[in-house]
């Protein structure tokens, strides 16, 4: 046996104290009485507390001084494992992933049982033995350093939660055998988790799985989007897809919500491990002002609520004002006018006016150059065709071929122009990066750009200018599906709108935000629900709850919708309560019916002895 907290034998410098107490001679108060007769046995008892008499009566002296060893020995809290003797480092890692939200057993889920575990194991927390904590979310975190202190380490099991994300048990194992490679004496790692066992390559430690869980069935909501529709852009399509991971078919409902109000009602039938996919179009979302919060919902009731529960977000409308300036380009016009998202005017060059192109998203110059215009004075975001200031006096270029194009840059997005037939192009060149323009050329032939690409940051937003190098009308360009592809990228982008709205991520995801863009922290899940602005974060988001979430970028607002979305979390087959494995501690194996540790039952012995010595003091048994 060994103690984990050997300061506590300092305490055993009290038993002479004790001793010294038992024997120290009482002092009698002298009162006259009448007589001596009823008072001959206590002038016999004054003279027996001699001190060499007071040990007459040694019951009572060992059983104050038993009680006293077994409250030192408590402090002490001893232990039969040898190895704390070299000394002992624990790391204890409680799973907080989304799949602990399972309920067992009524209202008891197994993350309350992981933590009801590892309170056992913080018990026998000690200078000999230190126990570090750490929680398994989305990424490995660590709660509690090494420490022997186990209020502390309590206080680290309170400030626990568990999450809506996934996440990886083998990196949290990773960063537990990381943080015992530089330990010495005994290394161990104790996983609290649903009996879910990664693999694991070779270990400074040896690690003990303790399962919280049991198999239960499952129902779940595993894909909840939308994507609005190529032929009517206003409108919008959702995908829905369920999956049974029980044991039993499962019939139900699915209620699909729209800002708060019952949008529609879809019943279901699924056998033991089939998914069900389901695509209808939804209701246009005519305003900004709408939210445009879709909310699904499973009225099944199972073991984990979180995957009942979806959230997306319908695409508010986007528009933008074009204004297209030309001597007559009949490809154009008509490109303009079937695009629903665009509103564009149609102006001859003659009728051209500089303040037009603050009133406008994107301005269209069809080989046409404003006079005296100045890049470095300019406002507004301008297309150039064929003509443009970066046009140089070198010869057209006859019949080029398209050598390079970047798929990446937002103008080229889909637009595959390998084939495409241009007669002649004009030699275009990139200025020098001034006044903050910085230059592109995702379309090349060559050494020769064919499409040239600007932005620098103003401060109302971003000024944006894109050069086409030949003329719509010499190229076979407009008979191609890449022709609408390529001219809705060019307007989208100079509009400022390039950038793909993020509508969802999954909970656990890191999200990078734009520069300027803040995202509140609290997750939304009710229509009156209003979020918290001060709660703000920057550069990078990481949800770990569901719901809707905020966004705010250069004044204008989106919401973020988050969601499990795991089939991996879903999936609560695998427990199994029953195959726990024995705890590492002798002593917390010798107290398993009821998670005692030893210096819990010395402790009790000593109360239990006190009030037997109460007892027997006050029936004169003992002194």
């Amino acid at each position: 046996m060994t103690f984990l907290a050997p300061w506590a034998i300092w305490f055993l410098a009290g038993v002479p104290v004790i001793v010294m107490l038992y024997l120290l001679k009482l002092k009698r108060r002298p009162i006259m009485v009448s007589t001596l007769i009823f008072w001959e046995r206590v002038m016999q008892e004054n003279r027996q507390r001699a001190l060499f008499q007071k040990l007459r009566n040694l019951f009572s002296l060992l059983l104050h001084l038993l009680i006293f060893l077994l409250i030192v020995a408590a402090l002490a809290k001893p232990a039969f494992d040898r190895l704390v003797r070299d000394g002992a480092s624990v790391v204890l890692i409680v799973d907080t992933r989304a799949r602990m939200q399972a309920v067992e057993n009524g209202t008891q889920t197994r993350f309350d049982r992981a933590l009801a575990e590892a309170r056992r194991y913080v018990r026998e927390a000690g200078p000999g033995r230190q126990l570090a904590l750490l929680s398994a979310g989305a990424a490995p975190n660590v709660i509690v350093p090494f420490t022997g202190d186990e209020r502390a380490l309590l206080t680290g099991l309170e400030s626990l939660a568990v999450t809506d994300a996934g996440g990886d048990l083998e990196a949290s194992i990773a960063l537990a055998d990381s943080l015992l490679a530089s330990r010495k004496g005994d290394a161990r790692v104790v996983v609290l988790t649903d009996s879910e066992k990664p693999e694991s390559g070779k270990r400074k430690a040896e690690i003990s799985f303790v399962s919280c869980g049991t198999v239960r069935d499952n129902v779940a909501i595993t894909r909840f989007a939308t994507r609005p529709l190529l032929a009517s852009p206003q409108t919008s399509e959702v995908l829905l897809a369920i999956k049974n991971f029980g044991r039993a078919a499962v019939s139900g409902n699915v209620e699909i919500s729209f800002d708060g109000k019952l949008l529609d009602v879809k019943p279901f039938t699924l056998e033991p491990g089939k998914e069900r996919f389901d695509v209808f179009p939804s209701v246009p979302r005519t305003t900004r002002s709408a939210r445009g919060w879709l909310t699904a919902r499973l009225d099944v009731k199972d073991a984990l609520r979180v995957d009942n529960t979806a959230y997306a977000v319908l695409p508010a409308p986007k528009s933008q004002r074009v204004l297209l300036v030309t001597k007559g380009n009949w490809f154009l016009e008509k490109l303009l006018a079937a695009d629903q998202q665009t509103e564009f005017e149609l102006i001859e060059p003659g009728a051209w006016q500089a303040d037009f192109a603050a009133k406008f998203d994107a301005v269209i110059l069809d080989n046409f150059i404003p006079p005296d215009f100045d890049l470095a004075e300019s406002t507004g975001n301008f297309l150039f065709l064929k003509q443009s200031p970066f046009t140089t006096a070198e010869a057209p270029i006859a019949q080029p071929l398209v050598s390079e194009s970047d798929a990446n840059h937002p103008v080229m997005r889909l637009v595959n122009l390998q084939n495409v037939t241009i007669v002649r192009a004009t030699p275009l060149k990139a200025p020098e990066s001034a006044d903050g323009w910085t230059w592109q050329s995702p379309l090349r032939s060559f050494e020769h750009p064919l499409l040239l690409t600007g932005s620098r940051r103003i401060p109302t937003g971003e000024q944006r200018v894109a050069t086409l190098a030949f003329d719509v009308a010499d190229s076979d360009l407009p008979l191609r599906i890449a022709f609408p592809l390529l001219m809705t990228n060019a307007t989208r982008w100079l509009a400022g709108d390039s950038r793909e709205t993020i509508a969802g991520v999954l909970a656990g995801e890191q999200v990078s935000l734009a520069p300027g863009a803040t995202i509140s922290t609290d997750a939304l899940t009710s229509i009156e629900a209003q979020p918290d602005l001060a709660k703000t974060t920057t550069g990078f988001f990481q949800p770990l709850r569901d719901g809707f979430h905020l966004v705010t970028e250069q004044g204008a607002t989106s919401w973020l919708a988050v969601n499990t979305f795991s089939e991996a979390e879903s999936d609560l087959r695998g427990g199994d309560a029953s195959a726990k494995t024995p705890p590492p501690f002798p002593v917390a194996a010798l107290a398993g019916f009821s998670g005692w540790p030893l210096w819990q039952y010395l402790a009790l012995a000593a109360l239990v002895l006190f009030t037997i010595e109460w007892w027997l003091f006050h029936r004169r048994r003992t002194e």
